[in-house]
Order: structure tokens, then sequence, then C-alpha cells
């Protein structure tokens, strides 16, 4: 005997009883962010200074991992409050390198 398998329909998001849709977006990013090692390495070099501003695409942070140079970029725009490493320190993953305000 054979079953037909019917696939579940996608149903629309949830309203609100004004018509308005559930789902909110990400509130707006406010106050302080930090750059973070994406993976274990060393720093070769720093690229920024305390009180640079930044695009969210500059590069902050060289790190060598797994003899690879990694271009670690600021990821949100805004000026640079503190950093948290020098050239040469050995970080591990999800060191924070660099706080952007």
């Amino acid at each position: 005997e054979t079953k037909a398998v019917v696939a579940p329909r996608p149903t629309a998001a949830p309203r609100t009883a004004t018509g308005e849709k559930v789902i909110k977006a990400a509130p707006a990013a406010t106050g302080k962010y930090t750059v973070k090692s994406p993976l274990p390495g060393v720093i070769m070099s720093v690229l920024v200074k305390v009180g640079d501003t930044v695009k969210a695409s500059d590069t902050v942070i060289s790190l060598e991992a797994m003899k690879m140079e990694n271009a670690i970029h600021a990821g949100r725009d805004g000026k640079v409050t503190s950093i948290d490493v020098n050239v040469g320190d050995s970080v591990l993953e999800g060191h924070t390198l660099v706080t952007i305000e």
C-alpha cells in the first residue's frame, strides 16, 4: 500500500488585532560593540588606534591563524574606544580584540 505524503504549507506571519505583524525588526545597534577573534591565532598587526572612526568593512586587526593572515573587520561603524590586544599576543576564539562605540 502506498501513502501520499502531504507537505505542510507555510502559513502567513501572525498579526495582531490591528493587523500589524507580530514579528519585529531587530533593535537598532546602540552602545558598545566588541570585535571578537573568530579563531585562535597570533596578532600580527593592529591597524587602528583608540579614537579612530571606523566603518563596518574596515580592517582593524591582522591575525595569523593556521599559517594564514586573516583580516578582522570592524563589523560596525563607530569610534574605537579600546584595544585589548598587542602585536604578538596569542588569542583564543571569542577573545575581545577591539571595542567600538
